[in-house]
Order: C-alpha cells, then structure tokens, then sequence
C-alpha cells in the first residue's frame, strides 16, 4: 500500500509530505487548487517521463517519492528478475534537474523506468479522469471480464503461446518474402554454379596449362636446342664435358700441395655435377617433346573453357573463379537452408495453432460462463446507483485471427432506459453514467484484483445526492480489502472518509503554492458543510454534514 508521499518542487508545489492510511482516503479542494497535481507527481513515481516545464524553481531539482508496505509478492518476483534487494519497504524515488536530466531509485539504488512500471503494475490502479474513457474500449471490457472470470492460469498460458507463435510468424513470413526474392535468380545462380562445377576448376591450373602449352608450341624449337646441348657437351669430336674431365684429373694431381688448388677441385667436381644435371633436363625435355597433337588439342580446349569463364564473370585467375563458386555454393545451399527452415517453421506453427484454437476455445467458454453473473452484478449495482432501468449485455463475437487475448471479440453493450436499444458505450453512456459503471465494473473485480492501491480521480463526476451517497458507500465497502485514494467535490463521497487530506493554494510573495493539509474533527466537518453549501457555511449545512459523517 501506498505508505508515504513526498513532493518537492514539483508545479505549483513547493513541498508536501502525505501519510495515507491504509483504507479510504479522500482528497477535496477547490477547482484549481492542485488535486490532480498530485496524481501527476505520483505519475512520475509510476515511470512517466517528465521535463524541466514541472520545476516550480527552475533553479532547483525536483523530488518526488513514494513508500509502500504490504506490497503483494509479485513485487519481490520484480525486484529479483532486475537484481534489487528485497526489503519490507519499498521506497521509489524520481529526481529531475534543472537540466532536465531524470533519475529514478529503488531502494536508494539507481533504476531505470522500465522497472517503476513493473513494480507499480502491480501496486497502484490509477482510474483518473481522463482514463474513464477506456471502459469505451473493447480491449479494457475484456480485460475486466478476465479479471472476474479469474482465469490468469489459462490466459497466461495462451498468451506465452502466442507470443511463441508470433515469434515464428515474423520469421516465417521474413523467410518466405526473401525466398520469393531469391526464386527469381535461383536459376540463373545454380547455372551458373552448375559451370562452374563442370568446369571442376583447381588452384594454380592455368599456369601450369599455359606453361605446357607453350612447351608444346615450342617443340621444334626446343628439340633442335636440346640436340645441340647434348652434342656440345658430350658428343663433339671436342666434347666440353671429356676436356672439363680431363682438366679435372690434372688438377687433381695437385691438390695435396696447396688449399686454393683443393677449392679449385671442389669447383671442378661441382661443374661436373651440374653438366650431368644438364643433360638429365635435356633427356627429360626431349622426353616431353615427343608430337603429341592431341595433348595439345586438349590444352587448348581446356584452357579456352577456364578463359571463357573468365570473360563471363570479369576476372582474370582461377583463384577468383573458384571464390565466385564457393560463393555461388554458400548462396544456394543457404537458400537450401531456408526452405528446409521455412518447413520447420510451418509445421511448427501449424502446430501452436492448433494449441492456440484449443485454449482461445477453452478462454471463451469460461468468459461466456460468467457473463450471466457479470449482467446481473452490474445491474443490480447501476441499480443501486440510481440508474435503475439501465442495463448491460455482453456480446460475444469471434475474430479472424488470433490475438494476444484470443479470438474473442467482446463487447459490453448499455442502454439506459427501458426499452431503448442496447449499444456499445462509447456510444450512449453520458459522463455521469460513465463514471458510474466504471465504478460499478471496478468493484465488480476487485475482490480478485490483487492491486493493493486504488486511486479514483474524481469518479463521481457527474453525479450527486442519493447517488454520490451510494458512491460513498460502494467506495467505503472498497477500502475493507484495498487502499483507496479518491479525489472527489462530492460532500457525500468526503464523508465516508477515514482519513481527509484538503488541497489549497496561497499567494507567498509573487508565487501561487499548494499545500496539503490532513483534517480532523471540527476543521474536517466545516470542510464538508462549505462543499454542501460554500463558504462560510449555514447552520443547517453543518448539520447536514454532521449526519453524513455520521
């Protein structure tokens, strides 16, 4: 529950500390004087965003914080998924600089506002003036309807469901419009794969093709050239290696007598050597040399095929014709890869819903099982109300797809007199009658709303005497289980109060404030008699307000 609040240079507030009791709290004021200030304050406390305009001294920061006790579990299941300490009070502050810059804390620890707006999900249920409209939406009437049919376990579980399958949708629908994409160049793609996988190309090929090929080209030439070497080293009348031989034994008779003479034999020997490699490489060339037409009709063939492909694709190696395949490959078998996922993701999604259909049906008969209940609670309530031909109906009808709620498309219908003709609210109910079914439809779900705090911003709006009495009442019967905090101009809803704060302003200097100022006693009853009859008030309003008190 919403323990304390404190307000620090916040609009036209300088500052206010407010204790709350644990029941029906009211707050009264003149029009203007700051009520709904305060709801603003406590806004930011729920992660709004707020700017410099809210500074009632520019020059200084604003501060504004709240503290609850006896807050439900789900608040300590928050605190631990965003790795806060769990203690018995919950503090949550908000302080914005003059800059403009906002900081938030829970727990004196620094957060961010995704997390106020978890934790406050879960600790206050704010109906102010302007959020009276939503009982005109669909989705909050259905949301209503699931609170009194109290199916958390089975909406719940339809929802992580859907939001599977949503998951799974978006993917498969990413998928499905890259493959429509892909399709209209696959066949270009895997043709051209398709050559170059014929060609069964091979790093460092073509320059050993164009070496053999030029070899061949050349082997006239080449032969001739071989011939000689050999005739010249070897088979002369005056051969070159026989007279390097013959020098190389003369050498040797010398070669004990001086070093130089040695090295000059090591040379000799090793001249002999390269001469015996020489003509090794002449009788290998000569080898390769043999005409052979259609080796070099196959070298032509071949490296025309790897030239062509060259052309095709505008470069000038096999080195880059290989990455192009590789990169041909890693496209289609990717590609591959996506009809093979996008059948996993169909059957997949086939399956959840089929689910979905099993628990949206499962949602939809226990709505309808409490429609009935619903009807006749809130017309016994619009009754009490002094609306006593008003009525609703809920209409039940299906959706085409699924939603995160199901496929149920409900909606609460209302006519305010006999015989006129149901229809949905946005349509017929008045501002008075529309603060009264949101009351009546509030206190319906309350007893299974676990929201310890519930704030009503002026909910009587609208309405007044026996009505605003019977307002009271139902706000009074409220507060047994929840913490109420209403702001009301109704004498008769100011009256059920346990405790009653005043909301005022006063001129200091050149600047307006509001203070806010808990009542008691004989200041609380002259409160309530000025509502009944202004200010100062009469005698008999006094009395008026004596009786309502009780």
């Amino acid at each position: 529950m919403l323990h304390a609040l404190r307000i620090e240079n916040y609009a036209i507030i300088q500052s206010v500390d407010i204790r709350f009791d644990q029941s029906l709290n009211i707050i009264t004021g003149e029009t203007g004087a700051g009520k709904s200030i305060l709801l603003g304050a406590l806004g930011l406390i729920m992660g709004k965003r707020a700017d410099t305009s809210v500074l009632y001294d520019k020059a200084n920061k604003c501060f504004v914080e709240a503290s609850f006790n006896n807050y439900p579990e789900e608040i300590n299941t928050v605190l631990r998924a965003f790795d806060y300490d769990v203690e018995d009070e919950l503090i949550i502050r908000r302080e914005i600089s003059s800059s403009g810059k906002s900081r938030a804390f829970v727990n004196d620890t620094p957060a961010k506002l995704e997390l106020l707006k978890n934790l406050c999900e879960h600790l206050v249920d704010l109906n102010a003036q302007f959020e009276l409209n939503s009982i005109r939406e669909e989705k909050f009437q259905l949301s209503l309807i699931d609170a009194y049919a109290n199916h958390n376990d089975l909406l719940s579980a339809y929802q992580s469901l859907y939001t599977e399958w949503k998951k799974i949708s978006s993917e498969l629908k990413a998928l499905i419009n890259d493959e429509s994409q892909q399709l209209k160049e696959m066949d270009f793609l895997r043709f051209q794969f398709d050559e170059l996988d014929k060609a069964d190309l091979e790093n460092e090929e073509q320059e050993s093709l164009e070496s053999e090929m030029a070899v061949l080209e050349k082997s006239e030439e080449l032969e001739g050239l071989m011939e000689e070497t050999r005739f010249i080293l070897s088979e002369s009348d005056t051969p070159v290696r026989e007279l390097l031989r013959q020098l190389l034994y003369k050498w040797e008779g010398f070669s004990g007598i001086d070093g130089e003479i040695s090295k000059a034999n090591e040379v000799f020997n090793q001249i002999d050597g390269l001469i015996e490699s020489l003509m090794d490489s002449t009788d290998s060339i000569s080898n390769r040399l043999e005409a052979d037409p259609r080796r070099l009709a196959e070298l032509e063939e071949r490296l025309n095929t790897i030239y062509t492909l060259q052309r095709k694709h505008q470069v000038s190696s096999v080195e880059e014709l290989l990455g192009i395949y590789s990169d041909l490959q890693n496209r289609i078998e990717g590609f591959d890869s996506n009809q093979h996922r996008i059948k996993e993701l169909t059957q997949k999604s086939q399956v959840l819903e089929k689910q979905l259909l099993e628990r949206s049906l499962m949602l939809r008969e226990s709505r309808k099982s409490v429609f009935p209940s619903i009807q006749e609670e809130i017309n016994k309530k619009l009754d009490l109300l002094a609306m006593p031909s008003a009525e609703i109906k809920i209409e039940l009808g299906e959706r085409e797809h699924f939603t995160n709620t199901g496929k149920d498309d409900v909606q609460i219908l209302f006519k305010a007199n006999r015989g006129g003709e149901f229809l949905p609210i946005k349509k017929v109910a008045s501002g008075g009658e529309t603060a009264r079914l949101m009351l009546s439809l509030k206190s319906m779900v309350a007893h299974v709303l676990e929201m310890p705090t519930m704030i009503f911003d002026e909910i009587d709006s609208g309405v007044s005497g026996e009505v605003a009495n019977r307002m009271g009442d139902i706000l009074k019967n409220l507060s047994s289980a929840h913490q109420i905090i209403c702001i009301t101009h109704s004498p008769q809803v100011a009256a059920r109060a346990v405790k009653h704060f005043f909301v005022f302003k006063e001129d200091i200097d050149s600047r307006t404030v509001t203070h806010v100022k808990a009542l008691e006693g004989a200041e609380r009853l002259n409160e309530i008699a000025k509502m009944l009859s202004g200010d100062p008030p009469s005698a008999f309003a006094l009395e008026n307000a004596k009786e309502l008190i009780g």
